[in-house]
């Protein structure tokens, strides 16, 4: 089995690969397609060129998507726990109860905050008011841990596409296989191409080239 990188909604191959142990097995579950500063480029492109009009979408078909996408893993519960015991070696009750389950309900709660968020208008006199526009910044690098991988990463996703923004993930290379995952239900809810970006790769490499300035503006760490 093969990781991949996915960037603008397609699976991307690398000729660096790195294996993906079971810790508590020592099992190897996969093969993980490294990458760097040219992955990180591509998706950074393609991301860029999907934020406006992702960015001009009305909030209630965004909210619509990132209750999709919660669905889509409300639905798999079963199956995503199970990879996820094997990719980090936490016990099977909890990443069936607790953590695959709290990653559904982000996208739930982001899609509401996605159609409520807005400025703020204050009166100045009878003739004058000033007001507040929230916006979205654009593409944005998010980096989630080795630990419950996909309940981070979720917690980052969720709120940066919800409010309009696009996003290149870096999962950690040591348990990238929920987070991976992610991809298909972003693609069946409407939400990958061009506005989420998946990569296993170590934070030497791409970390450090999604770091730079001025390849994305927000940068969010685990």
């Amino acid at each position: 089995m093969m990781i991949p990188h996915l960037i603008d909604g397609k699976p991307v191959e690398s000729p660096s690969v790195l294996e993906n142990i079971n810790p508590a097995t020592g099992e190897v579950l996969a093969e993980i397609a490294l990458g760097g500063e040219r992955e990180v480029a591509l998706a950074v492109a393609a991301a860029k060129e999907a934020f406006p009009k992702w960015a001009g979408l009305p909030a209630k078909e965004r909210a619509r998507i990132m209750r999709r996408l919660g669905d889509l893993i409300e639905r798999h519960v079963p199956e995503l726990a199970e990879l996820e015991t094997d990719d980090t070696g936490l016990p099977i009750h909890q990443t069936s109860k607790q953590l695959i389950p709290r990653a559904s309900e982000n996208f739930y709660f982001f899609s509401e905050v996605a159609t409520r968020i807005n400025g703020q208008t204050f009166p100045v006199d009878s003739a004058m008011l000033n007001y507040t526009l929230l916006q979205p910044v654009g593409v944005c690098g998010l980096i989630s841990p080795w630990n419950v991988p996909l309940m981070t990463a979720t917690w980052k996703v969720a709120p940066c596409l919800a409010l309009g923004n696009t996003a290149v993930l870096k999962m950690s290379e040591l348990s990238p296989m929920t987070a991976d995952r992610l991809g298909r239900p972003a693609r069946e809810a409407g939400g990958a191409k061009g506005r989420l970006h998946l990569g296993p790769r170590p934070g030497s490499g791409a970390g450090g080239a999604r770091g730079r300035p001025p390849r994305v503006r927000p940068l969010f760490l685990p």
